[in-house]
């Protein structure tokens, strides 16, 4: 409360008006202890104390009658709610029985209960929920408050500063009272009902009150309580033999404390934690001032001169209560969020265990090695052996390093790296005895955590990104300690920080350096790591220079400590670069950031090995793609495999499934792990774009639903001649498109593209001319337009003209090639269409998603929605026609199964399928598709962990959008935000 005396005499009327006023209402303040300390002040001040009670009444009768507003406005809500819930417990004869009991004796509560911590702020809202009439609750009120303030403004100016210790101990001791007799009558009550019952009384009936019934029940005429609670009037039964007694006097006492072990067993432990340290706070006043100065605070203290002075409790005492509000609002958000997440996974038993453990270990332990260390004269020993300390941040630290058990693969070592640098660098550079505790605690509980989810089983084996991360950390650590050290100087287990203006040149060159090589650490160089472990080695000798100088003058260096506290971390740090020597590998030579047989006479190597591979095992929808000029071609050693790849950005996106056999099982798998292992050597970063089998991704990586592949089989079309008794075999959606073109005089070409007229290529462009320039709609490549480009030879072309030979729609399709050089289906790559309206108008139905199809009305006017049907529908006849198998029309990962995007990278694709979506009309497809019955074949993103989401997505991004700039990226970025 030290503030206090920085406000002006004046002014401390207000406060302790508004502080004992906003208490009343009903939240914890400490009203009491602001009354004391003012009053204090006052007699310093000059001030007169009469001042300081006159406020004091007034903030207690104002806010307590404020209080009962708020009771008697809200309290009928809640017994209502009570009432529904818990109609046994809740019902009219109980609520008649406390409304009479608060209308009979709630003065004196509120007249006493003003003496009594705790009570004094329940005692307004309880009095107008019960309804006590105002003027009797106004005078036992106002009573009530003048005694209270003056009794305590006079107490304490006889008697000063021991007045404190007297009232506070009065209050808690009076509410101490309270519960006792409150625990009395409640067993008391009980005992009378059940021997009532005994008697052959009737009991309450189960009802749920009405809110008339309640209104009545609550209202001012005590004569409706009265009947409600059933005052009886008769004589006294005759008294029961002593052992029925007995036998209800137990029940009532059990019954009374019923609901305690029913919380125990039904409230969340962690919510009890919590609880106990909000209460202990307002007990103890550590919510609003330090407590490390109360003349209790030894007493509940743990420490070593605890343990020998024969307080051993103190370990416990000690647990649930800290020394200030800082520390108390760490342990209760702490307490909260991994207490909880530990309860959830573990359960309430185990997660009580590991915190008390956590205590117990950290704090014994701590003091253990401090007891070992005094007797070699090092002074920080000494000080942990003297120090006595509080709180439950040993146990809430054993929380955290459990709760890394349940982060997946790789966050769980980096977290676990993370909370020991934490732990370690504040034990080397603070040095308190709690940052002891923490250390041990948290390496015992990074042990036991892998114990108890059965993770020691099995070796955890950082990948190349890892080691290349932990060694970057480490040197970033290392530069910002030395950093923060020269500003902040500190006094640790060696000594005090402090440095000279010699060791300024050196943090200063040390940062320079750190800041130059960091970021080629991070891609993997090899110089980087030579130049890491050069200022590594560096460093280490300057302090062992310093040592020997130490050593062979004689003389003390006080400047010394920081090297000595600094060289520990630096030979972490060369333990860290030796043992990932093996992940920098990346040539100083940029140009040489690529993937073998990336460019000249390797990569026509590896297109015709690829080329090869196709024509001999057949490939998914994206095979033929792999040969795009724009692509590049990995190849696994023996040739077995073939990934399409581009390079944008420092990321190595492959493109669909491997090329090549899936025998034996996983070979499919093990060509993406090769590919992987490939870019990561280079420093590129992998990703695999609409994969099919989520089965193939490397273990540990992140794969995000991307969206479907539609599949439709062309079995169908192939017997959609006549049926059985002459029905026709074709689908509802075929007959009305059928029905369209007869009627519109359309017609369907479908040929190879090399081979379509001369008008039919010329409108084709057209339209894309249209779209790209006056829509702006963007051109894309990666999985799409292959076919416009140089796989023009092998595509197919549908379109469909009008009776004047108008385009209307054309579908451009690559071919889907089988085994033995045979093609077993084909691709949809391009959706051409003229820009007039009706995209969400047609055939397939009215928008409002319908399935219902009919025959067109004779004179419907085709849509452009309808024109691209058509195209696919004559697509599909002509290939079943030539013994294709199936076509796909959503291979190319823009096909969205309208559920939310999972990360960043696909709400990239997401938002680039929202762009192209007026032209594509990838949603009517799916819808079509659906008709025909295809199959949904879901694709997926393969990345290495959700940090390369953002890397990755530029790199879709740049690979769809082929003649996109910067702008076009940052638009795609706020339609996603808008979306």
């Amino acid at each position: 409360m030290d503030w206090l005396a920085a406000i002006p005499p004046a002014a401390l009327i207000i406060v302790v008006f508004l502080v004992v006023a906003v208490e009343s209402l009903g939240i914890p303040l400490p009203g009491e202890t602001i009354l004391i300390t003012t009053t204090l002040l006052a007699a310093t001040s000059g001030l007169n104390p009469v001042w300081i009670g006159a406020a004091a009444a007034a903030g207690a009768i104002i806010g307590d009658s404020v209080g009962y507003v708020i009771g008697a406005r809200y309290g009928r809500r809640i017994i209502s709610v009570l009432n529904r819930r818990f109609p046994k417990h809740v019902g009219p004869k109980r609520l008649g029985a406390a409304v009479h009991l608060m209308r009979r004796w709630g003065p004196w509560a509120v007249f006493f209960g003003r003496f009594v911590a705790v009570l004094r702020i329940f005692s307004g809202p309880l009095a107008g929920m019960f309804r006590m009439p105002y003027p009797i609750f106004l005078t036992a009120n106002a009573a009530g408050g003048i005694v209270w303030a003056g009794l305590v403004v006079t107490i304490v100016t006889l008697l000063g500063k021991a007045a404190t210790e007297i009232l506070h101990r009065f209050s808690w001791a009076a509410l101490v009272v309270a519960g006792v007799v409150g625990i009395v009558i409640a067993i008391v009550v009980v005992y009378r009902a059940r021997r009532r019952a005994a008697t052959g009384e009737a009991p309450e009936p189960v009802v749920s009150l009405t809110e008339e019934e309640l209104d009545e029940l609550l209202s001012p005429n005590a004569a409706g309580a009265m009947r409600a609670a059933g005052t009886r009037t008769d004589v006294a039964p005759n008294p029961a033999p002593v052992a029925t007694q007995r036998a209800d006097f137990r029940a009532a006492v059990g019954y009374v404390f019923t609901p305690i072990r029913w919380a125990l067993r039904r409230v969340p432990v962690t919510t009890v934690f919590v609880t106990v340290f909000i209460v202990l706070g307002v007990v103890t006043g550590g919510l609003w001032q330090p407590i490390h100065t109360a003349p209790w605070f030894s007493n509940v203290a743990f420490g070593i001169e605890s343990f020998e002075a024969g307080r051993w409790w103190t370990i416990f005492t000690g647990l649930f209560i800290t020394t200030g509000p800082g520390a108390y609002a760490t342990a209760i958000i702490g307490a909260a969020v991994f207490g909880g997440w530990v309860e959830y996974r573990f359960g309430g038993v185990r997660m009580a265990g590991i915190f008390i453990a956590g205590h117990l270990v950290g704090v014994l332990g701590a003091f253990g090695v401090a007891a070992a260390l005094e007797p070699t004269g090092w002074e920080w020993a000494h000080t942990i052996t003297t120090t006595l300390d509080v709180g439950p941040s040993c146990g809430i630290f054993a929380l955290v390093a459990t709760s890394t058990a349940f982060m997946r693969s790789p966050y769980r070592l980096r977290w676990r790296l993370v909370l020991v640098a934490w732990v370690s660098i504040a034990l080397l550079y603070i040095g308190d005895v709690a940052d002891l505790e923490h250390f041990i605690s948290v390496v015992v509980f990074v042990i036991v955590a892998r114990i108890m989810v059965g993770e020691h089983r099995s070796r955890t084996r950082p990948t190349e990104r890892d080691w290349r991360l932990f060694a970057v950390a480490g040197l970033v650590i290392l530069g910002v300690v030395q950093v923060l050290i020269t500003v902040l100087p500190l006094d640790g287990p060696l000594g005090p920080t402090t440095l000279t203006q010699g060791s300024w040149t050196d943090v200063l060159f040390d940062a320079i350096a750190i800041v130059l090589i960091v970021n080629w650490l991070r891609r993997g160089h090899r110089w980087a790591w030579w130049a890491a472990m050069a200022l590594t080695v560096l460093n280490l000798l300057v302090t062992v220079l310093l040592v020997v100088v130490t050593i062979v003058t004689g003389i003390p260096l006080d400047f010394a400590t920081i090297w000595l506290s600094t060289a520990i971390l630096w030979v972490v740090q060369a333990g860290l670069l030796i043992a990932s020597r093996h992940a920098f590998r990346v040539a100083a030579n940029q140009t040489r950031r690529r993937l073998p047989d990336a460019i000249g006479p390797g990569a026509r190597r590896a297109r015709r090995t690829a080329a090869a591979i196709i024509a001999q095992h057949g490939g998914g929808p994206l095979a033929t793609v792999a040969l795009r000029p724009e692509n590049r071609v990995f190849v696994t050693e023996g040739g077995t495999h073939a990934i399409a790849y581009q390079q944008h950005g420092g990321v190595a996106l492959a493109i669909g499934d491997p090329i090549g056999p899936d025998r034996p099982v996983g070979a499919r798998a093990a060509a993406i792990t090769a590919f992987a292992d490939a870019a990561e050597r280079v420093g590129l970063t992998p990703s695999v774009f609409a994969a099919s089998e989520p089965a193939d991704a490397p273990d540990g990586w992140r794969v995000s639903p991307l969206g479907r592949d539609l599949r439709v089989a062309l079995r169908a079309f192939v017997d959609e001649g006549e049926g059985e008794g002459g029905a026709d075999g074709r689908v509802p959606a075929v007959r009305a498109l059928d029905g369209l073109a007869a009627t519109a005089g359309l017609r369907s070409i479908v040929k190879p593209l090399a081979e379509q007229s001369w008008e039919i290529r010329s409108q084709a462009r057209a339209f894309t001319s249209v779209w790209v320039t006056d829509r702006h709609v963007p051109e894309l490549g990666l999985t799409v337009g292959g076919s416009l480009g140089s796989l023009r030879g092998v595509a197919r072309t549908s379109a469909v003209v009008d009776r004047n030979g108008a385009l209307l729609a054309a579908t451009t399709w690559l071919p889907i090639d089988g085994a033995g050089g045979t093609i077993v289906g084909w691709s949809l790559d391009v959706v051409s269409r003229a820009t007039g309206a009706g995209v969400d108008v047609g055939i397939g139905g009215d928008g409002r998603g319908d399935g219902d199809v009919a025959e067109p009305a004779p004179g419907t006017a085709p849509t452009t929605n309808d024109a691209v049907r058509l195209a696919i529908l004559a697509a599909c006849r002509a290939f079943a026609a030539e013994g294709a198998e199936v076509v796909s029309l959503a291979a190319s990962g823009l096909g969205q199964d309208r559920s939310e995007p999972d990360g960043v990278a696909v709400r990239a694709v997401a938002g680039i399928a929202a762009r192209v979506e007026p032209l594509f009309g990838a949603a009517d497809i799916a819808e079509f598709a659906a008709e025909l019955g295809a199959e949904s074949v879901p694709l997926s993103l393969f990345c290495r962990e959700d940090t390369d989401q953002p890397r990755v997505s530029y790199a879709i991004a740049r690979g769809f959008l082929t003649n996109g700039r910067f702008g076009d990226i940052a638009n795609l970025s706020g339609a996603l935000l808008s979306r």
